[in-house]
Formats: structure tokens, C-alpha cells, sequence
């Protein structure tokens, strides 16, 4: 059985309209900004509050969570690869509690998200709990990926897929060319395309 490794944050799940939403109740950016974290991050680093979005990440991923939708597409093509009989495992690099703010436990959060989103569901993607690790530094995370011995692993980060070890086949998640791209990683922009590229460097 193949092992599929994914990551959890921006990966999994899409966090862009709850960071827009919130920061614009809060008052936080004009209305004119791009509904997407990215541009919300920016706008706090250019106005020098990048403290307060840090405090805003940890409502978010915290108190907001369930508000967060799946990343498009990415149900449907891990349903079809657990058909085909992958085994899938998330680890995720998450803290226990955000780094500034109030004090929301993270990883019952996220663990919240999975079960309302059918992760663990026999007629959704029938995941085992125990195959779910959130891991609060990355190089914990790095050790987890590699200690399972996962055949593939998904993550929208460059910087964690270059410190992952090449003979796992280490897959960028970048929809909409959101990060340039400057290492030699398999590119998924569509989690539709799962399935063929998997086929195509297996």
C-alpha cells in the first residue's frame, strides 16, 4: 500500500475568506483588498502590525476554523486515491496554541475540522485517527514524514519540502502560482490533477 502524506494548513483547507472576513469586521484593512490571505498578510506588513496578524492567525485557526472551507477539488481526488487503496496520513506542523492572543487549542481545532468534514467517515474518506499527526516544530514534522516512510507528500510550503529527504516524491501544492517555484519539486496546481501526476512520477 502507498502512503500519501499531506499537510494540513493551506493545504487541505482554505483559509482566505475567513482571514479577509475577519480582519475586515475587526477593522483591520480596507475593503479593497484581495479576499485572500496572502493580501491581508501583506497589508499588515507594509502598515508595520504584523503582530496583530499573528493574533488574527490564531482566531482563525483557532475560534474560526469551521468556517474555513476544503481546498477545491482535494475531497474528491483523495476519496479516489483512498479507493484505490492509498493510505492516507497528514502531518502537519501546529503549534498547540498560537504564539500571541488568546489561548485556543489548535489541534483539537483542526481535529474538529476533520470530523465535520467527513475525514473520518466511512462514507467519506474513512481516515484512521491515529494516522493524523500535528507535530509543533518542523523538524518534528520533518521526522514524522520520514520515520512513516510516506511515498509522496503534499505541502504549499517550498521551505519544508527542501528539508524533506528527495527519495520521497515531494510534491508542491501552488494553485494559482501563488509562490514562485524555485526548486525542483512535482507542481500540483489543481487537486484535480492528483491522480495523474501521481501516476505520471510513480
Amino acid at each position: 500500500m502507498k502512503k500519501l502524506g499531506l499537510d494540513f494548513d493551506n493545504t487541505l483547507i482554505d483559509y482566505d475568506e475567513v482571514f479577509y472576513k475577519l480582519a475586515l469586521e475587526k477593522n483591520l484593512i480596507p475593503q479593497s483588498i484581495n479576499k485572500d490571505k496572502k493580501s491581508v498578510r501583506k497589508f499588515f506588513i507594509d502598515n508595520n502590525i504584523e503582530d496583530e496578524f499573528i493574533k488574527l492567525q490564531g482566531e482563525v485557526y483557532g475560534l474560526k476554523v469551521l468556517e474555513a472551507k476544503q481546498s477545491f477539488g482535494m475531497f474528491e481526488a483523495l476519496k479516489s486515491l483512498k479507493n484505490d487503496n492509498f493510505e492516507l496520513i497528514i502531518v502537519s506542523h501546529k503549534t498547540k496554541y498560537p504564539y500571541s492572543g488568546k489561548k485556543y487549542d489548535l489541534h483539537k481545532a483542526a481535529s474538529n475540522w476533520l470530523e465535520v468534514n467527513k475525514f473520518y467517515d466511512e462514507d467519506g474518506l474513512a481516515m484512521k485517527r491515529e494516522n493524523v499527526y500535528f507535530e509543533v516544530t518542523k523538524e518534528d514534522k520533518i521526522s514524522r514524514i520520514e520515520e512513516l516512510d510516506i511515498s509522496f507528500y503534499i505541502d504549499d510550503l517550498q521551505s519544508i519540502l527542501e528539508m524533506i529527504r528527495p527519495s520521497i516524491k515531494r510534491i508542491l501544492y501552488n494553485p494559482k502560482f501563488k509562490e514562485k517555484i524555485d526548486k525542483d519539486f512535482y507542481l500540483l496546481e489543481n487537486w484535480k490533477d492528483l491522480k495523474y501526476l501521481i501516476e505520471e512520477i510513480s
